[in-house]
C-alpha cells in the first residue's frame, strides 16, 4: 500500500534529480500521471515525424506505442504483427535514424546520470546518437542515490527482472542477482552511462508519479 510518507521522500528525490539532470543539459519534466506525460510529448512533437521506440516494460505500462498506432503516427513499429525477421532488422536499422525516438531507462542517479544496459545495442544506441530528439518515460521508482546506486540496481534489479520477463537461462534468473556471467542466454552485454547532454535538451526525461517497469 502507497503511504504519503513514501510519495513525499519519493517526490523530494524526483525534483532533486530533475535539478541535477537540467544542470548536466538534459531537459527534464515530472508529471503526476501517464496521461500527463503522454498529452505533454504529443505537444512536442509532429505527427508525420517518424517515431522510433525501445523495447520497455515501462511504454508498455503506459501504452503510448498503441496509441501512436491507434492514431496513425508515422511509426517505425519493431514489433508490428506478422513481421519476418529480416523486416523487423531493416526496421531497427531505420530507427537508429530516425527522427523522436522513445524509450525508458534502467536507471536515473539522483546526481543526475542516466545508466542502461543493452545486449545489441538496438535501444541504447539511438539514446546515445542518431535520433534529433530523444524521450524518456521514467517511473520514480528508477531513482538511486548516486551513480554507483545506480549501476547496481540496473545489473541486480532492472537487467535480473527482465532475464526472468525473457525466460532466460542464466544464473541471475536463478540467484536474483548479477554474476557478470558469459552465458549465451545473457541479455546485458553493454553498458552505458550517459553524464552530460551534448546537445541542449536533445534527451528529455519525463518522471511520473508512479512505479513503473523494472
Amino acid at each position: 500500500m502507497e503511504t504519503s510518507e513514501r510519495k513525499k521522500r519519493l517526490e523530494i528525490k524526483v525534483l532533486r534529480t530533475i535539478e541535477n539532470l537540467r544542470k548536466r543539459n538534459f531537459g527534464a519534466e515530472f508529471f503526476e500521471t501517464k496521461e500527463e506525460a503522454i498529452k505533454y510529448f504529443l505537444t512536442k512533437i509532429d505527427k508525420d515525424k517518424s517515431i522510433g521506440y525501445g523495447g520497455s516494460r515501462t511504454l508498455e505500462q503506459i501504452e503510448i506505442i498503441q496509441y501512436l498506432r491507434e492514431n496513425n503516427y508515422n511509426l517505425l513499429d519493431r514489433n508490428k504483427d506478422g513481421l519476418t525477421k529480416d523486416q523487423r532488422e531493416e526496421i531497427q536499422k531505420k530507427i537508429l535514424t530516425c527522427e523522436i525516438f522513445i524509450s525508458s531507462s534502467n536507471g536515473i542517479s539522483e546526481t543526475g546520470e542516466i545508466v542502461n544496459i543493452d545486449l545489441w545495442g538496438n535501444r541504447i544506441c539511438p539514446i546515445i546518437y542518431g535520433p534529433k530528439k530523444v524521450f524518456i518515460f521514467a517511473g520514480w521508482n528508477k531513482i538511486e542515490d548516486d551513480l554507483e546506486k545506480t549501476i547496481y540496481r540496473v545489473k541486480n534489479i532492472a537487467s535480473v527482472q527482465n532475464a526472468i520477463r525473457f525466460n532466460r537461462n542464466t544464473p541471475c534468473t536463478k540467484s536474483g542477482r548479477c554474476f557478470d556471467c558469459i552465458s549465451p542466454e545473457r541479455i546485458c552485454g553493454t553498458l552505458t552511462i550517459i553524464s552530460y547532454c551534448g546537445e541542449k535538451e536533445r534527451i528529455e526525461v519525463l518522471f511520473i508519479k508512479e512505479d513503473l517497469g523494472f
